[in-house]
């Protein structure tokens, strides 16, 4: 099938306007009032995270909401966008049995990458390490007067909102944009960097999980693919947490020794994971040339 490259509506799209500018606008909209209420001392000292946790759901749902009426309104389809035809015989697939396997792989990886990158930065910065663990044991330490309701939210956020909205941005924009721009296999690069440098508790596990989201959007070209993995990745994620906090209820509280002697771990982990992982991303690595998603879509529709 031939794709028609001058009709691309990712090129006449900008990004920084489309996605940093909005995201810039609505947090300032949204928590701007928010902060200043606290600061005039106007809120309880001790604010049920629920609040905090609803804020969080507002801002990300206000900011999809406003990328996907701006994308309407440059000409951009939502069903070809989310892939409209995802499910056609012909498209690449691959079992079910399989892409379970690149999740867990990507998860091992994860954990993995993110035990290393600790014990590096508490070897250069042990002061930074250490806060990052004593706010951690803050944010766990603060119960909602309504637990139930608090643990339900949390879970839609990080399992429902978060995925759609970050592989609405990240996958179905900014790659398909760059794409336009720069090539698909520096859109690929491209977006997964920023997509790991923004989750700066382990930029190199998210950089390849990024990457791993982008290539199963383009070999699928349906969104709802990389959403679904992302969902099931953070369930798993929380799942895990869920886990050491209930079993470590009365142990002492972890501190920063505790997680350098686990570095040789994450490094088994990590030579455990990557050559399955590597095998896909080699494997799925498209053309330099190939249209995006999108285009295709559009033109089977």
């Amino acid at each position: 099938m031939t794709v028609d490259v001058s009709k691309n509506p990712f090129l006449r799209i900008k990004s920084r306007y489309l996605v940093f500018a909005t995201a810039l606008a609505v947090n300032l909209l949204i928590l701007l009032p928010f902060w200043t209420i606290e600061q005039a001392g106007l809120l309880p000292e001790a604010i049920d995270p629920i609040v905090l946790t609803v804020l969080d759901m507002v801002s990300r749902g206000a900011i999809a909401a406003v990328i996907l009426w701006m994308l309407q309104s440059e000409g951009i389809k939502l069903k070809p966008l989310f892939g409209r035809g995802a499910l056609r015989s012909k498209l690449p697939r691959f079992s079910l049995f399989y892409g379970l396997f690149l999740l867990l792989s990507l998860l091992i990886f994860s954990l993995g990458s993110a035990s290393i990158f600790f014990y590096l930065v508490s070897l250069a910065f042990p002061n930074y390490a250490g806060l990052i663990l004593e706010n951690a044991s803050v944010i766990e330490e603060i119960e909602s007067r309504f637990p139930a309701l608090y643990d339900a939210l949390i879970w839609l956020l990080v399992i429902g909102i978060a995925p759609v909205v970050e592989e609405l941005i990240f996958r179905g924009v900014l790659l398909q944009r760059w794409a336009a721009k720069w090539g698909m296999r520096r859109a690929l690069v491209a977006s997964s960097v920023l997509f790991g440098l923004l989750h700066t508790n382990n930029p190199v596990g998210l950089t390849l999980f990024g990457l791993v989201m982008g290539l199963l959007y383009v070999r699928t070209r349906s969104l709802w693919v990389p959403i679904a993995c992302h969902g099931l990745n953070n369930l798993a994620a929380v799942g895990i947490v869920a886990l050491n906090q209930a079993t470590a209820s009365d142990q002492a509280a972890v501190t920063v020794a505790d997680m350098q002697a686990g570095w040789q771990i994450g490094l088994l982990m990590v030579l455990v994971s990557v050559p399955f992982l590597w095998r896909f991303v080699r494997r799925s690595w498209p053309q330099a040339e190939v249209a995006i998603p999108y285009m295709i879509n559009v033109g089977e529709g």
